[in-house]
């Protein structure tokens, strides 16, 4: 189901005359099945359960340790430090689909937008999202979250970094800056809406999605590099 939903938004995006150059971007590959969670997996899931209860700031290793059946030398074997455990988890749960959800304000119908609400998966990514732009978040977390979100629109675009002059670079954090400001925002939520229907039933989603992609499109127009080509998205009508 979350294949065809997603397969539904790349088309979206392919025909629409102002999202043509986003077709390229390609879908994670799926997980084999397991039998059950991995300690890994067990400590990604205890960093989300506590951050729904508690600041970031307040959560300890000690605590991921036990949320997780794990003991500290575990924790220490697979990360250096709390950082690194909220890096890897912030890195899972922001795949390209998440990322190009938030390129998409106001661009799709109503059935689809209801589909993609009621996704179960969808919708844990996307809290999970609110989470580090809300409350219980922090400075580093929000800069890690907005660093990840730009690698991948920079990846979708087939640019990087370096290729953004100053006044691009800063006309794009502004917008993403006011994009996780908006999600993390509670009245927004107040009536229960789910981030995906915040995000794409909304104007203002809209206006700033719409600032991120001229603006990224006008570079990998302006680039013209083969890797851009091979995507297959930047040639005019």
């Amino acid at each position: 189901m979350l294949s065809q939903l997603l397969g539904a938004m790349t088309n979206l995006l392919a025909t629409n005359d102002r999202f043509d150059q986003l077709r390229g971007a390609t879908l994670p590959r799926p997980r084999k099945d397991q039998e059950g969670p991995t300690a890994i997996e067990r400590m990604e899931a205890a960093f989300w359960d506590a951050l729904v209860e508690k600041p970031y700031s307040k959560i300890t290793v000690g605590e991921i340790a036990q949320r997780a059946h794990v003991n500290k030398n575990a924790f220490y074997y697979h990360y250096s430090g709390l950082e690194e455990l909220a890096t890897q988890a912030i890195d899972n749960t922001l795949p390209l689909e998440i990322a190009r959800l938030l390129l998409l304000g106001g661009q799709l119908d109503s059935g689809l937008l209801e589909s993609l609400t009621n996704n179960p998966d969808i919708l844990k990514r996307s809290n999970r999202v609110r989470l580090i732009a809300g409350k219980h978040g922090s400075r580093e977390l929000s800069s890690l979250l907005k660093s990840r979100i730009l690698c991948a629109w920079f990846d979708i675009f087939g640019i990087d970094e370096s290729c953004l002059d100053r006044e691009t670079m800063m006309s794009v954090k502004f917008a993403l800056g006011g994009l996780l400001e908006l999600l993390g925002d509670e009245e927004l939520f107040r009536d229960d809406e789910s981030l995906p229907h915040v995000i794409l039933g909304s104007k203002t989603m809209e206006v700033a999605a719409t600032t991120i992609v001229t603006s990224l499109r006008r570079i990998a127009k302006s680039r013209a590099s083969p890797p851009w080509d091979a995507r297959g998205a930047a040639h005019e009508a």
